[in-house]
């Protein structure tokens, strides 16, 4: 874990009303996670749950033979532990989240969230609105990988990312979009050099710089614009 110094914050804890986030926010500890560092391991009891910042985490399924694909995806939009919101003490199945991006992040403890869940109703509603959101997202992306091409499935995942870090340029592998993609490998490289001569992305040992963002909206399927549309709903909430 790297050291953490980032005066960034994240977006949803913004929506709380002030009184709420004065009495929550000392429970949080900042942190750092390197690329692939791993949160939460398969069917391991949950100690945190995480608010992140300028990172992003991937909430993967792995299978029996290791094979993995992204389910989800969380950046400064949200926190890293719906299960413990929904009242379990451990992720649920296969999954695995681990940081897709490194940054920064706050973090708190299982048992001092819980009862700031008890403690601030207003805290409470807004994370299971949040909830709701995620489980959209989870829907919609379900039906994306299934009906969508890769093309429009790489546009929106690049976006999805960009949205969510501060820079244009972002630490990626085309093995590691691969397995969030749930694709081979190749048909990565296929697509990152579509995009490439395109103009709207340059790719190059191991970092993928975005030229032209509206192009690549252009290029991304509906999924995108439909879940941003729900989670800026969210962000907008009234502070209140």
């Amino acid at each position: 874990m790297k050291k953490a110094s980032s005066n960034a914050v994240n977006r949803l804890l913004a929506v709380l009303p002030a009184d709420v986030r004065r009495r929550f926010e000392p429970g949080l500890e900042r942190v750092g996670f390197e690329l692939k560092e791993v949160l939460y391991g398969n069917g391991k009891p949950l100690s945190h749950v995480y608010f992140p910042i300028n990172s992003v985490i991937s909430l993967l399924t792995v299978m029996e033979n290791g094979d993995a694909i992204e389910v989800a995806t969380v950046g400064n939009e949200g926190f890293v532990g719906v299960p413990a919101l929904l009242g379990f003490s451990e992720m649920l199945g296969s999954a695995q989240a681990l940081s897709q991006i490194p940054g920064e992040s706050l973090r708190m403890g299982l048992e001092a969230f819980r009862e700031a869940l008890r403690e601030e109703p207003a805290l409470n509603l807004l994370l299971l609105r949040y909830a709701n959101t995620f489980f959209l997202d989870v829907a919609q992306s379900t039906a994306c990988n299934r009906l969508h091409s890769i093309d429009e499935r790489c546009c929106r995942w690049l976006l999805n990312t960009h949205d969510r870090v501060s820079t244009d340029y972002i630490p990626l592998t085309q093995e590691f979009l691969a397995q969030m993609l749930g694709v081979r490998r190749a048909s990565v490289n296929a697509v990152a050099g579509l995009l490439q001569r395109m103009g709207l992305i340059r790719y190059s040992r191991g970092r993928i710089t975005i030229l032209d963002r509206e192009g690549l909206e252009k290029g991304a399927c509906e999924c995108y614009s439909v879940i941003r549309k729900e989670f800026e709903r969210l962000l907008e909430a009234p502070r209140d």
